[in-house]
């Protein structure tokens, strides 16, 4: 135990790796995932006050870096759905948002709780880290004077039934749109469906070239190879194809059945299975000059004779056109001569190693940049002042920095792999840390009054939300899977997010949802939480 007490930075780890192993733990398919490391960190400093050790600035680096990963990633998406009509959906949020705020005063006031105690309960049941983090940096020595509860408390108690509700509303959401698929025309941007491909033999006449066809009644669509006269060769732009032709043809399921029942039959032959002149390879994208630039400024057909058929970002294949953005980490299929494939590879770097790294100096930078935002005080139309601090100005920088990529020399853009490490540490060491710094209080208050008043509130505060977050999404007419997804977005609770994005077996209309809420839910509870202490 002397060991622990006196080596705070090995109690961290320990918590943190006790936690991430328990998080994974899944019951009827639910998992805490990272919030298991706070109440692992609750119950070691509630077992012996001494071990409550954490150094203060250790959950600010944590949530630091969360934060800005999630902005980095989360840019480009929220930008290109709110292009698509999203402005409706986030105003619909904001104010739920803030009927919710008006809810935790209104509950708080039924079961006598402090401004402590209000603030960790709308951070809880709304299962968001960064506005705990705010309400204990608004609190201040208010806190450790015993002045107000300790907004940790009401954060572990409301944050299991915040999950487990908002689980159900998604739930829910799916059921009522079970019949809906991905394959629904005008469902979802076809660039998001996971691609496929197969191979058309030509029928119809007088067929533009491929360059027009690749946005043929609304679908988006590549082509891989065509074969005329014996002969397999590049599908390029200009080709023209010619009944009796073969091509291959790459895009939405749904989509490719119109296309080639439109142009023609399906093949069962599969071109990319003669290689004696062209063959196909995966390339990672590297090389940190690319990042944001579009596929057509790489004139790899004119270039080598190249084209590149889809894009594996993540875990889903993606629809390429010219106007596609490449991000660092993905993973283009390119077909080409066999001869020239090397030479793509140079160009787009494909190393393992500089995937695994960062620029350490847009990072730091733009790190910089996000912290300072947070130091900014808004006034506040009826005195007084809030800031967005470290969970809500690293945010902003990661969106428009995510989005802007690369300026100059600098790459602000983070691998998709490098981003999810350095987004999972963060958050871990953020709940491990604050959980060893407030396990002793929790555990004095959880047994008394204050405890199963905060319980009870918090029963009828997530109820109220999750009712309300269906309600909004029915109201926005936002099809069931996509609703599933906006849920998740602004509880800001990835557990739902991967609940939805498993049952609705990788719907690329959940992330969408997610990705176009979950921004905004995150800077609005970092605002409301800050007037309600």
């Amino acid at each position: 135990m002397g060991v622990l007490i006196d080596n705070p930075l090995l109690l961290l780890f320990l918590v943190v790796g006790v936690g991430a192993a328990l998080g994974q733990v899944r019951i009827k398919g639910i998992a805490l995932g990272p919030a298991a490391a706070l109440f692992v960190g609750l119950a070691v400093s509630a077992f012996d006050e001494r071990l409550a050790n954490a150094p203060a600035i250790v959950p600010q680096i944590g949530l630091a870096l969360f934060i800005y990963t999630v902005g980095l990633a989360s840019g480009p998406s929220f930008l290109a759905e709110l292009r698509r009509g999203g402005a409706r959906v986030l105003v619909g949020v904001g104010v739920l948002l803030g009927v919710v705020a008006l809810a935790v005063v209104g509950v708080g006031s039924l079961f006598d709780l402090d401004s402590g105690a209000r603030a960790g309960m709308f951070a809880g049941s709304l299962t968001n880290t960064p506005a705990l983090s705010a309400a204990i940096s608004s609190l201040g020595d208010r806190i450790t004077d015993g002045a107000v509860t300790d907004p940790v408390i009401g954060y572990s108690l409301a944050y299991p039934l915040g999950v487990l509700t908002m689980l159900l509303a998604a739930a829910w959401s799916l059921r009522r749109g079970a019949k809906a698929t991905a394959s629904t025309p005008g469902a979802v941007d076809a660039g998001a469906v996971n691609a496929t491909s197969a191979t058309l033999t030509v029928q119809r006449t007088g067929l533009p070239a491929l360059g027009e066809l690749r946005h043929w009644d609304g679908a988006r669509l590549a082509f891989g190879r065509y074969e005329h006269g014996g002969v397999v060769q590049i599908a390029t732009t200009d080709v023209l194809l010619q009944p009796g032709d073969s091509c291959t043809v790459i895009g939405a399921p749904a989509d490719v059945d119109r296309f080639i029942t439109w142009a023609g039959e399906r093949s069962t032959r599969h071109l990319a299975l003669d290689r004696a002149l062209l063959d196909f390879r995966r390339i990672s994208v590297s090389n940190r000059k690319l990042a944001g630039a579009r596929l057509r400024d790489l004139d790899l057909e004119g270039r080598f004779g190249a084209t590149i058929t889809r894009v594996r970002r993540g875990d889903h294949d993606l629809v390429a056109d010219g106007d596609f953005v490449l991000r660092l980490g993905d993973r283009l299929r390119v077909v080409g001569p066999a001869k020239r494939l090397g030479d793509v590879a140079v160009l787009l770097g494909d190393s393992d190693r500089s995937l695994g790294e960062v620029d350490a100096m847009g990072f730091a930078l733009g790190m910089s940049i996000g912290l300072l935002i947070g130091l900014v005080a808004i006034p506040l139309p009826g005195g007084g002042e809030i800031e967005l601090g470290v969970g809500g100005g690293p945010l902003i920088a990661g969106l428009v920095l995510g989005t802007l990529s690369r300026t100059g020399p600098i790459t602000w853009q983070v691998p998709h792999a490098a981003n999810l490490t350095l987004r999972q540490l963060g958050i871990l060491v953020f709940l491990g840390a604050i959980g060893i710094r407030s396990g002793a209080t929790f555990a004095d208050a959880v047994g008394t009054g204050i405890g199963a008043r905060v319980a009870a509130a918090s029963a009828i505060l997530t109820l109220f939300i999750a009712g309300s977050s269906l309600l909004l999404t029915r109201l926005l007419k936002a099809d069931p899977v996509t609703a599933a997804g906006q849920i998740a977005g602004i509880e800001t609770q990835p557990a739902v997010h991967a609940y939805a994005a498993e049952a609705t077996k990788g719907d690329p209309r959940v992330d969408a949802g997610y990705a176009l809420v979950l921004p905004l839910a995150m800077i609005v509870k970092l605002i409301l939480v800050q007037l309600l202490v």
